[in-house]
């Protein structure tokens, strides 16, 4: 029989204690503690996280190994220059500080790297913002892009993993004709889910027959799909992948993506509905169809939009060219709810337009502004130096639950005008808001409202990412400890074979319970802004939604347009 791992041994010493800390954490906090039903969803995402953190330690376990292994390596070799560099990471006075100064600077220049504003401190808002010495990159236009992305893909996504995880079957679930199948079934979707985005990623990539090549298989994933029961939802997060793979700009896919598989469903519903009941042979053409329709439309769409885009970025006019789209894009949206409801095909094509169109347009702005807000405070933090970068990161937390609870009143507002829209004309309410929060306010641990609490949190995670970093660089500089792990890892020779397993599983150690360390901080400023300060100044959240659903704004203001009280 095999030994057990030195890795895996820590982890079930110190996996238990983490866990039962985070736990007394949320037990002392959160009104109601480990008890109530909010306090049984959060201690069921901290098992969630241990599980993925038990699949990750080791890889960073063996890294470190490998690390100090290369100890033994010639100087100026790559090898040996990651041990120095670990080494050199060690030495010195104030190292908490510096350490988190240093991994920050690198993760903010990351950042703009991934959304594209690197060295655009000229063409944002506010490029001093908070006192400023040196202008940066902060809310500009190819974030705003990106982050239109990312909100396009993230409510769908949070919906699918969700139902492959639980098997829950909510409202959303249902929107999405994602049935309550068994487990082989769910997996057998995610797999053809997840080889139909490689599919396109390399349709997108390649050129000539490649590419023709690719495409096809990524039509025979859809349609295998549908076996899996989920139909709607294969076509609809299909599609929009096709767009992000294949078009440049997010504006285009936010576009051609919802408005193509509108379309392609209702041909679909139309022509096709009577051939599916002759038989498998003539299901498997249907669908074909409809997903080649919805291919084919999405390109027809995105091209003019893709060309805009690009005439804007070229005369440096991308941010204007932005908010026309979005105006645009939110009235076409509203426009098409009102005179597709009465329609038989309304079952399908509203719920593709609420969750890909109107929650990616509500979605995005509170992310760039929270993205912005996190690039701001952690660069004025690094000016200031010293320990200041962890007193902004603390602010910038603090915020993130500001944050949150507009963007829940605010989409509040915008699914109740999406569902005013689609009664009065003559249609069905896609997301009931009185029954999905008395379900929240009964049952808040409930897997059919997860989706829910992943599309508000996806503000926090900027001010998340950060204060793990922070963590980490609190535990890898507490004092005496740095001065110990440099004895036993000397500059000019290896590191001694028997010092490795217990040196490599300290660093480990470091960065994962600093990494829980951050999200324990993140979770009790959270918590602290949502349950105490501002009940203290007389909000609640879920009463205040509730709130805002009941007075029904929407109807209010489209009530002086139709004549209606």
């Amino acid at each position: 029989m095999a030994e057990p791992s030195p890795e895996s041994g820590v982890l079930k010493t110190i996996g238990p204690w983490l866990y039962a800390a985070v736990c007394a954490i949320i037990g002392w906090l959160l009104p109601g503690g480990l008890s109530s039903a909010m306090g049984s969803a959060l201690v069921s995402l901290l098992a969630f996280v241990g599980a993925v953190s038990g699949f990750i330690f080791p890889l960073v376990y063996n890294r470190y190994l490998g690390i100090l292994a290369a100890s033994g390596k010639r100087k100026g070799t790559s090898d040996r220059e990651g041990y120095d560099r670990l080494r050199a990471s060690l030495v010195g006075g104030n190292l908490a500080s510096r350490l988190y100064a240093d991994w920050l600077t690198k993760s903010l220049d990351a950042v703009d790297r991934f959304f594209g504003d690197a060295g655009m401190s000229d063409r944002t808002l506010f490029p001093r913002a908070f006192g400023l010495k040196t202008p940066a990159p902060l809310w500009t236009a190819p974030a705003f892009d990106r982050c239109l992305s990312l909100a396009l893909l993230y409510p769908i996504a949070a919906i699918f993993i969700v139902w492959a995880v639980s098997g829950g079957v909510g409202a959303a679930d249902k929107a999405f004709d994602l049935l309550p199948l068994p487990e082989w079934k769910r997996g057998i979707a995610v797999a053809v889910i997840g080889f139909t985005a490689f599919s396109y990623w390399r349709s997108a990539d390649a050129s000539g027959w490649t590419k023709v090549i690719w495409g096809f298989i990524a039509v025979l994933c859809f349609v295998a799909g549908v076996s899996t029961g989920a139909v709607a939802f294969t076509v609809a997060f299909a599609a929009a992948l096709a767009g992000t793979f294949a078009f440049a700009g997010a504006v285009a896919v936010a576009f051609a993506a919802a408005f193509a598989v509108a379309i392609a469903i209702a041909i679909f519903q139309v022509f096709f509905i009577a051939l599916r009941a002759s038989g498998v042979g003539v299901i498997l053409i249907a669908d074909a169809v409809a997903v080649a329709f919805a291919i084919a439309v999405a390109g027809t769409f995105a091209s003019p939009v893709r060309w805009l885009n690009n005439l804007a970025i070229r005369n440096q006019r991308r941010g204007m060219f932005l908010l026309s789209f979005v105006s645009a894009m939110t009235s076409g949206c509203l426009m098409v709810v009102h005179y597709s409801a009465p329609l038989t095909i309304w079952q399908v094509v509203g719920p593709l337009l609420l969750f890909l169109v109107l929650l990616t347009l509500l979605n995005a702005p509170f992310d760039w502004a929270s993205l912005g807000l996190t690039r701001a405070l952690l660069r004025r933090g690094l000016e200031l130096k010293g320990w200041w970068p962890f007193f902004f990161a603390i602010a910038d937390a603090l915020a993130a639950g500001v944050i949150i609870t507009l963007l829940a009143l605010t989409t509040v507002i915008g699914v109740r005008t999406f569902d005013a829209l689609a009664e009065h004309g003559g249609g069905k309410a896609v997301l009931p808001l009185t029954p999905l929060f008395d379900g929240i306010a009964a049952h808040p641990e409930s897997a059919e409202y997860w989706w829910v609490y992943a599309l508000l949190l996806s503000t926090m995670i900027p001010s998340l990412i950060n204060l793990m970093i922070g963590g980490t660089s609190l535990l890898r500089g507490v004092p005496g400890l740095p001065t110990l792990l440099l004895r036993f890892m000397p500059a000019s020779k290896a590191v001694a074979t028997y010092d490795r397993t217990w040196l490599a599983l300290v660093l480990t150690c470091q960065v994962f319970a600093g990494a829980f360390l951050g999200i324990a901080a993140q979770f009790v400023f959270a918590v602290g802004v949502i349950f105490y300060i501002l009940p203290w100044m007389g909000f609640e959240l879920l009463d205040a939604a509730q709130a805002v659903a009941k007075f029904d704004l929407p109807m209010k203001v489209l009530g002086v347009f139709w004549g209606s009280p």
